[in-house]
C-alpha cells in the first residue's frame, strides 16, 4: 500500500486514475512507484498481485533489446556492422541492415504472419522474414513493428548456438530472479521476441532496478553501461516519426533500443524512459528522480485505448514523484 503522509497525498490523483482506469476497462491491476530505493506507492486492484502472471506485449522489446546486447558486450555482436556479417548468404539491400536498426525500427525489415506462429521456427521464420521485399531500405526509414526483433533474436542464436528462451533464461532471468517470466504459446521454437513475454510486477522490478543501476543488480553486472546509455540513447534522431501508428498513439516521437524516451533530456540524455505495451502494461524509469513506476494492467480492448490510458496515469505518477 502507498506510504502515510507526504506519499499518499501526492499520488492521491495517480490512485484515483488508476482505479478509475482498471474499473473503466473492467480489469484488475497494479500501481507501483520506487524511489531512491524506497517504496512509495504499492497499490493492487481486483486482485492482481506481484505475481499475476501478465502478458505486456511490445514491454518485451526492452528485455530483448538488454538480452542481445549481453552478447554485443562480449563482442559477439556489434550495432553497426552489417548483419550479413553473420549471415553471409543474404542477399540484396537487407544485407547491409545492422543490429542498431533492428532494434530502432529502421531496418525496413518488414512483418509476416508467421512471426506469431507457434507451430514454425524462429529460423525458418526469419528467413522468410529476409528474403522478402523490404518496407523501405535500411536506415531510410523508422517504422515501428515486431518482425525485426525476431532478426535480432535470430542472430543471437547464430553467434550462440542456443535458443533465444534459452539465452533470456540464463543471461537475464536467472541472475535477476525472473522467475515468473515466460515466452507465450508454452512449449515453441518460435517466440515472438517483440511482444508475446509473459511476467510479472516482481520480475519487472527486478529488471528495472537493474537498468535504473546502469546495468548492475544485487552487485553483479548484468549489462555494461555503455550497454545501457545505448539503449536510453535517440536513436532515431534525423528520423520523420510523425506518420507513425505508434508514436501516434503513445504521443513519443523518439525511440531508444526497445524503449520510448518519454521525457528527453538532449538527443542523449534521457529523463524518463518507459517499455508500454498495447495492452497498456507501462513500466517505466525516471533517472530525473532516481525512480522506476509500473502501471501494471493486461488489458485487451486495443492500443489505441489501453496505452493512453495507462499513460495517464504513469504521467500522474511521475509527477507526482517529484514532490513525494
Amino acid at each position: 500500500m502507498t506510504e502515510p503522509g507526504l506519499g499518499r497525498a501526492a499520488f492521491a490523483d495517480a490512485e484515483a486514475a488508476m482505479a478509475a482506469r482498471v474499473s473503466q476497462a473492467g480489469i484488475g491491476g497494479k500501481l507501483v512507484v520506487v524511489r531512491d530505493r524506497e517504496v512509495l506507492v504499492d497499490e493492487s486492484y481486483g486482485g492482481v498481485d506481484d505475481d499475476t502472471p501478465l502478458s505486456v506485449a511490445s514491454t518485451a522489446k526492452w528485455v530483448t533489446a538488454s538480452t542481445v546486447l549481453t552478447l554485443v558486450d562480449e563482442g559477439l555482436l556489434t550495432l553497426d556492422d552489417p548483419i550479413s556479417t553473420w549471415l553471409p548468404d543474404l542477399e540484396g539491400p537487407v544485407r547491409d541492415a545492422t543490429l542498431r536498426q533492428l532494434l530502432s525500427h529502421t531496418s525496413g525489415v518488414k512483418q509476416q504472419q508467421c512471426i506469431f506462429d507457434p507451430g514454425d521456427e524462429l529460423a525458418s521464420c526469419t528467413q522468410r522474414l529476409l528474403a522478402a521485399p523490404l518496407e523501405f531500405e535500411p536506415g531510410s526509414a523508422f517504422s515501428y513493428g515486431n518482425a525485426s526483433y525476431h532478426v535480432a533474436a535470430y542472430l543471437a542464436e547464430v553467434v550462440t548456438g542456443t535458443d533465444f528462451q534459452t539465452l533470456f533464461r540464463t543471461r537475464l532471468a536467472e541472475p535477476l530472479g525472473m522467475t515468473g517470466t515466460t515466452w507465450g504459446y508454452g512449449e515453441t521454437r518460435n517466440p515472438t521476441p517483440a511482444s508475446s513475454m509473459i511476467t510479472t510486477v516482481h520480475d519487472t522490478r527486478a529488471f528495472l532496478e537493474m537498468q535504473l543501476a546502469r546495468g548492475v543488480y544485487d552487485g553483479r553486472r548484468i549489462l555494461s553501461e555503455e550497454a545501457v546509455a545505448e539503449i536510453e540513447r535517440n536513436q532515431v534522431a534525423g528520423y520523420d516519426t510523425s506518420g507513425d501508428f505508434a508514436v501516434n498513439i503513445t504521443g513519443i516521437p523518439t525511440y531508444g533500443l526497445g524503449t520510448w524516451r518519454d521525457v528527453p533530456d538532449g538527443d542523449d540524455a534521457i529523463a524518463i524512459m518507459s517499455g508500454n505495451g498495447a495492452g497498456g502494461y507501462y513500466p517505466w524509469i525516471d533517472r530525473t528522480h532516481d525512480a522506476y513506476g509500473i502501471v501494471a494492467v493486461e488489458d485487451r480492448r486495443g492500443a489505441e485505448l489501453a496505452v493512453p490510458a495507462s499513460q495517464e496515469v504513469a504521467e500522474l505518477a511521475m509527477e507526482a514523484t517529484g514532490r513525494a
